[in-house]
């Protein structure tokens, strides 16, 4: 009976298919014919392969250990609390108040400039209009103010979004090319050379000691 391999379960997913792919290929298959034990050669060296699972692993220790290092870092963040709708609220205050502030200031600027400046052609309401010209131009200051300020919030807010979601799209890049200079490594230094060892072994009928496989 098969021992069961000492791998999560997407990693032993990736040990089977890599382990059918190698016996199905050429050189796996042209060490079983050259001991013409091609019928049941291939489910023999099967279930060596995963008796001795964790000798054939420790060929690709390197890869595997950075891969799941890569992978629990990348799990650890998943479970962190993402505040998305509080980022979201705040973009969305932010871009209300981009629009609404200068819009509001700017109406106020045209009304008390307006204003001001009509009263200010009459002697008897000259120092109301000043003032009122004197307002029109800070609310018209202050709408310009704002609606600088809120265009640089909200490009910064967007830069943020973007750097945050490069930072995720390299993480998951980085994971994916990890796992398959793991898969890599298993294959071609650890179940490839281990099938043909043993497939060979099998000539003189014994099963070559687990030093020899590799």
């Amino acid at each position: 009976m098969d021992r069961p391999l000492r791998l999560p379960q997407q990693d032993r997913a990736d040990f089977e298919t890599l382990l059918g792919r190698a016996l199905a290929g050429a050189a796996v298959q042209a060490a079983l014919r050259s001991t013409g034990d091609e019928a049941h050669g291939a489910e023999r060296l099967r279930r060596s392969a995963r008796d001795n699972a964790e000798y054939v692993l420790a060929a690709a220790a390197p890869e595997y250990e950075r891969y799941v290092g890569l992978r629990a870092d990348a799990d650890a963040v998943a479970r962190l609390p993402v505040d998305v709708p509080a980022r979201q609220r705040a973009s969305g205050w932010l871009g209300v108040l981009a629009v609404i502030v200068p819009i509001i200031a700017g109406a106020a600027a045209g009304i008390f400039l307006l204003l001001g400046y009509a009263l200010g052609l009459s002697d008897d309401s000259e120092v109301l209009g000043g003032a009122l010209v004197g307002a029109g131009w800070i609310a018209a200051g202050v709408a310009l103010v704002s609606a600088l300020g809120g265009g640089i919030g909200l490009a910064a807010a967007a830069s943020r979004t973007r750097v945050a979601e490069a930072g995720d799209a390299g993480g998951a890049g980085e994971l994916a090319l990890a796992r398959e200079a793991w898969r890599t490594a298993l294959a071609e230094r650890g179940l490839v050379p281990y099938l043909v060892a043993q497939a060979n072994a099998g000539r003189g009928g014994a099963t070559a000691a687990p030093g020899s496989r590799v």
